[in-house]
């Protein structure tokens, strides 16, 4: 069993002749051009080979990504796509709209490709739509997490099922918090380190309560460009500091990093493994390069993303209005205000939002009187974008840099939550 990293989420694993690809996100950024793949990769669908499995763990862009499936060769299409039943209907018709021959697993279900080769599936057990799997050949096992957060006791579960040789697992979470809010430079540091300790913590639990030989940390091969590449900075993925949390909390399995193009061969009684790619540029040598390397792809994206000019300013705002108005009907009342500032050129639109009184109204003067819980700022051309179906994870896709955040209070609120969880679901297509 011979798995070679290529980039992010995305592995392939070789068995004899079979061949397996894990969430192939290859070309282009995700995320409505957020995410970018920070180290750069050479790999691209044209220098792979045929896969005989595709897994895809879940919808999210950087697992699930529409550019690359449209890249796919047309020989790719006749592969078995292997995707988590989370029983919904926008998954499944994602999936069957795009590939003939899909498996849906249930959780713990498994798929006997021949009689050595099983893939077991595994769905996150608090009820959030992700999925880790299982592969196992003969005797040797992995495990690819994704980004499925299980808690420790579902994860100390999957370690008696079989013995794992190997544990993908993410080590690091990118989103708005702390980076995209507006704190003061020393706030954002603190609550920064702090979101990569707790991340780190997680990471050695799991990798503790699986009980792999090895663990590979991946899953965080991201980086972001023009006015947000500070960011680099603030959600820094460093994946060195996993080795050192593993030695800091005394875990006996031995981690390695592996970068694209490395790999880690398991034959019956021994296991040979290249890293002989691993990035040894500094941290910020290898921001210069992702930076370089990525500018022009970028400038060319930013031309199409600047391209919709209808519905003008008005109708937008109306559009978006009429949006959340529908949405917010048959929602329980909350006591939350947010205000949506939607920037455009020399103007902007002001929306609020009252959750307590269910009332959405437009406010056409700027009021520095007002005092909401929340103030989310995003450009026009993001909410155009929006509204003309060019984000399949509609307002989620803003989650990792699309908007600029300020609260009232440091902390998220359990009132905030259910804003975002409301707002994130909802459907914004017209």
């Amino acid at each position: 069993m011979k798995i070679t990293y290529i980039t992010h989420a995305c592995l392939l694993i070789e068995i004899n002749n079979i061949k397996i690809l894990t969430d192939p996100w290859l070309t282009g950024p995700s995320w409505g051009g957020l995410l970018w793949h920070n180290p750069v990769h050479n790999y691209n669908p044209s220098n792979l080979p045929k896969p005989d499995i595709i897994y895809f763990s879940h919808g999210h862009e950087d697992h699930f990504h529409h550019e690359t499936i449209t890249n796919f060769p047309k020989k790719w299409f006749d592969a078995i796509v292997l995707a988590p039943n989370f029983n919904v209907s926008w998954w499944e018709d994602e999936i069957k709209k795009k590939f003939k021959n899909y498996l849906f697993l249930s959780h713990n279900e498994t798929f006997c490709y021949n009689k050595n080769l099983e893939l077991q599936m595994f769905l996150n057990n608090s009820g959030q739509f992700d999925s880790s799997i299982k592969v196992k050949n003969n005797k040797r096992c992995i495990f690819l997490q994704t980004d499925n957060l299980m808690d420790e006791q579902e994860a100390r579960r999957i370690s008696k099922i079989d013995n794992i040789d190997v544990a993908f697992v993410i080590p690091f979470l990118t989103g708005v918090f702390p980076g995209f809010y507006d704190w003061n430079s020393d706030v954002l540091k603190k609550l920064s380190e702090q979101k990569i300790e707790k991340s780190l913590n997680y990471c050695a639990k799991i990798v503790r309560a699986l009980k792999p030989k090895y663990a590979i940390p991946y899953a965080c091969d991201v980086g972001y460009l023009g006015n947000n590449f500070y960011m680099n900075l603030v959600h820094r993925n460093d994946k060195t500091k996993i080795v050192k949390k593993k030695k800091k909390k005394k875990i006996k399995t031995k981690p390695i990093i592996l970068n694209s193009g490395d790999w880690i061969n398991l034959f019956k009684k021994k296991v040979n493994i290249k890293n002989e790619n691993t990035n040894n540029d500094d941290y910020y040598q290898s921001l210069i390069k992702f930076s370089n390397t990525n500018l022009d792809e970028y400038k060319r994206y930013q031309v199409k993303e600047n391209l919709p000019t209808q519905p003008n300013f008005k109708n937008l705002i109306r559009i978006f209005i009429n949006n959340l108005k529908r949405n917010i009907k048959n929602l329980k009342k909350f006591n939350f205000e947010t205000l949506i500032i939607i920037e455009d050129l020399d103007k902007d639109g002001q929306i609020l939002i009252n959750f307590k009184n269910k009332i959405i109204k437009n406010i056409k003067n700027n009021n520095d009187n007002l005092k909401p819980d929340l103030k989310i700022t995003i450009e026009s051309k993001k909410i155009r974008n929006l509204l003309l179906r060019k984000y399949p994870m509609n307002f989620l896709t803003f989650h990792n840099g699309g908007y600029r955040c300020k609260r009232k209070v440091l902390n998220l609120t359990n009132n905030e939550k259910k804003f975002w969880s409301w707002i994130n679901s909802l459907d914004f297509f017209i």
